[in-house]
């Protein structure tokens, strides 16, 4: 037993690994060789790997799709932003907040931890009942959950200055906390998916009774999943809010959810799809709003080209569902894809 539970272990962190050298590389070649601008691209990538890695442990593992989970990122960044920020400027831009949050003023790690905290209470809260939705029923109720937390945030005048944005947050990110904040994504991702709760939560993908008759608790799985998730994006969140200085709602409404679900579809049900569709849907949308302000293409010349970058999106979504609906990795973890060509290599050798 003992011996087993090392195995997927290994496995686990050997895949996280993985992934986390890949993204290491590209953060070393673009800390040396990049310009600021290359920095601020590798640093929104990492903040979106970070978020999408949340979604796909909920998503991937349980195959239900969740519409909310922008909302925990934003509970995330005003959980971490509302205690790192200096409380002179929380006496000034927030005067009549309680006091615990006007005069106190954490470090980085402290305010990440807020973060998760209150994202993660707050999925408890709701989780409850989400996991007991599947299919449309979950997707919209999900969808709620995102109306609800920009409404309460964008009304919460005395806390979070409601619709105006909370500026005066430190400038904590860099490339190496992302790097680092991804790295800790990863590990804590296919730890699940590789346990046990995560092998019986992916068997319900297919046929949930199934599951459920081997003795599999959909439910309880998928709260865990859930949660963590949250948990994760909550504290993409806090990597956000230290990196743009100032949060309003509008930032985590209907425009970033299209985005992260976009990278979950492009990607795939995988943790290392996820890697893929951040990466990929984060350097075309870059592309794309450096098209908006004006192109040409032959004899096709516009001076500015305002929505193309959803415009294009949106196409990317339709093929990718007409094409590859399980996505560009599907359920594949990059591990396993190498070890399956590894033993048809040796398959091969051995014929021969």
């Amino acid at each position: 037993m003992a011996g087993a539970m090392d195995h997927w272990v290994a496995r686990a962190l050997v895949g996280a690994a993985l992934l986390t050298a890949i993204v290491a590389i590209i953060v070393l070649l673009v800390d040396a060789f990049g310009t600021a601008t290359d920095r601020r691209i590798a640093m929104a990538f990492l903040i979106n790997l970070v978020v999408v890695t949340g979604l796909q442990i909920y998503v991937g593992n349980s195959g239900v799709m969740s519409f909310g989970h922008v909302a925990f990122m934003a509970l995330g960044a005003y959980g971490a932003a509302l205690f790192t920020a200096n409380p002179v400027v929380k006496a000034r831009s927030i005067p009549d907040a309680p006091a615990f949050i006007v005069e106190s003023e954490v470090g980085f790690i402290a305010g990440a931890i807020i973060g998760i905290v209150v994202a993660a209470v707050f999925a408890i809260m709701v989780g409850v009942t989400i996991v007991r939705l599947s299919g449309a029923a979950a997707a919209v109720a999900t969808f709620g959950i995102l109306v609800v937390v920009f409404t309460i945030l964008s009304n919460s005048d005395q806390i979070t200055r409601g619709a105006k944005a909370f500026s005066g947050i430190p400038p904590y990110s860099t490339l190496w906390w992302g790097l680092a904040f991804v790295a800790f994504s990863f590990v804590v991702a296919r730890l699940l998916r590789d346990s046990g709760l995560g092998l019986g939560l992916r068997s319900s993908r297919e046929d949930e009774l199934a599951a459920r008759a081997s003795g599999v608790d959909v439910a309880r799985a998928r709260l865990v999943m859930w949660v963590a998730s949250a948990a994760i994006a909550g504290l993409g969140g806090a990597l956000y809010a230290h990196f743009v200085l100032a949060i309003l709602p509008k930032a985590f409404h209907f425009q970033l959810t299209f985005f992260v679900v976009t990278m979950v579809i492009v990607g795939g049900h995988s943790v290392a799809g996820a890697l893929v569709g951040a990466g990929s849907v984060t350097l075309i949308a870059e592309f794309l709003r450096r098209a908006e302000n004006g192109f040409a293409i032959g004899p096709l010349s516009l001076d500015n080209a305002p929505g193309l970058t959803t415009i294009v999106l949106g196409l990317v979504i339709v093929v990718m569902m007409i094409v590859r609906p399980k996505g560009l990795l599907g359920r594949w973890e990059l591990d396993e894809l190498l070890m399956v060509r590894w033993r048809r290599r040796l398959h091969v050798a051995g014929r021969v």
